[in-house]
């Protein structure tokens, strides 16, 4: 069943709502910076520094590398000055302070941004102080500061929020592992329980009474007591048959499947949305999990290192195979990866997995654009596999479906995965 959707995730491509509102906000600045320039070549010139201003944004949120991204803010800090200077009761300051609230977010903390910093504010005091005057002036560098220290401060808390989101994945994922541990111990014990007492005790009721039925036969009993002997007899050896079943389905335990992913996702601490489409087929208790697993530590490594983008779980059935694709749109613009660091083994381990169900495993970046895209393919049995040998199907009902979950909150440096 094709489907065609779009989810809204962080793309530094892709122009939002808000990056357009403040595009639209510096336009209408430069205009009225354009009508207040005197004489008909500064307003030219303006204008073209105007242009300059903007591009110098575009160039440093939307085009360029995370590690070239400062020459587009400077752009857009130059050309400010310039405006200011040539148009002095124009809006040449906004271009200035937007270049001073985004420079912290192009450059590592340390010793360059605040020299950047203290340059770009101390700048704009004087540039203030000369077009009004007044010593005065120099107090604007204040506001300067003050907005780039903000946008810092704003940065911090991101990267914080990040690493805890993708701590909690981490957490989230023992939590789950270690619960599941406990369950099966449990019933570990309670199989042995049964095997040491339930099981050995009908088999010993069942040679005794194989043993009286016998007796009962030597003496020539009448059918009458041989009779209801030979069934007690023989419910007693379904009893132990049935003993042994219950243990040996206590000791293997439930497992998840793809049933279980809307859970998964809901309960992911970043942002992810599921879509499953096509008629579920039958898949195998074991592949069902090696699924879920794949997708667990999938989603686990988007919130490592993508913390903050929204993570894509699609989920689509054919006639012959289940294909799952997770997908995040990588490190939002500004933001740095969350620093928490997978073991190594992970996808090497989901590819055994995956691979011991009969399926494959390819991970890589998106073709074409952001993120990091983990793709299964597992068979399933032909649809005329019906009946008691089919095995249970993993799908959320025998018709076709087409729906969606979404993660409990939003969830930031592309890479592979661990």
């Amino acid at each position: 069943m094709a489907n065609t959707w779009l989810v809204a995730g962080p793309d530094r491509r892709r122009f939002t709502g808000r990056a357009l509102g403040a595009a639209a906000v510096m336009v209408l600045c430069m205009a009225v910076s354009v009508v207040a320039a005197p004489g008909a070549a500064t307003k030219a010139a303006v204008g073209v520094l105007g242009f300059l201003a903007e591009l110098g944004m575009v160039l440093s949120r939307r085009i360029l590398p995370a590690d070239r991204a400062v020459w587009g803010v400077l752009l857009t800090i130059g050309s400010g000055f310039a405006i200011t200077l040539l148009a002095p009761i124009g809006l040449g300051e906004i271009p200035v302070l937007v270049g001073a609230a985004v420079l912290p977010l192009c450059v590592p903390p340390g010793p360059v941004r605040s020299a950047g910093v203290a340059v770009v504010a101390v700048g704009f005091g004087v540039a203030i102080m000369v077009i009004s005057g007044s010593a005065t002036g120099l107090l604007a560098a204040v506001g300067a500061w003050f907005i780039a220290d903000r946008t810092a401060e704003h940065a911090e808390l991101l990267a914080e929020r990040d690493r805890v989101v993708a701590l909690l994945a981490e957490v989230e994922a023992n939590r789950l592992a270690r619960q599941e541990a406990a369950a099966a111990e449990e019933r570990g014990r309670i199989a042995r329980e049964m095997h040491d007492v339930l099981a050995h005790s009908l088999a010993g009721l069942n040679l005794q009474l194989q043993a009286v039925r016998a007796v009962a036969a030597r003496e020539g009993a009448s059918p009458a007591l041989t009779g209801p002997l030979e069934r007690a007899a023989e419910l007693a050896r379904e009893g132990v048959q049935e003993a042994r079943a219950a243990v040996g389905a206590l000791r293997a335990g439930p497992s998840r499947g793809v049933d279980d992913l809307g859970t998964l996702v809901h309960g992911f601490p970043g942002g992810a949305r599921l879509r499953v489409t096509g008629r579920p087929g039958l898949l195998s208790p074991e592949a069902g999990h090696a699924v879920y697993r794949a997708v667990q530590e999938a989603l686990t490594n988007a919130a490592r290192y993508a913390t903050g983008s929204v993570v894509e779980v699609n989920v689509a059935w054919d006639a012959g195979e289940v294909r799952v694709a997770v997908r995040d749109h990588g490190l939002p613009a500004g933001r740095d990866p969350s620093g928490v660091q997978g073991s190594g083994s992970g996808l090497r381990g989901m590819a055994e997995r995956i691979g011991r169900a009969g399926g494959t495993v390819a991970a890589g970046p998106v073709p074409g654009g952001p993120g990091w895209r983990v793709t299964l393919r597992v068979p399933v049995a032909p649809a005329a596999a019906t009946g008691p040998g089919a095995g249970p199907a993993e799908g959320p009902g025998a018709g076709p479906v087409e729906g969606s979950v979404e993660g409990s909150a939003e969830g930031s440096a592309d890479g592979p995965p661990t």
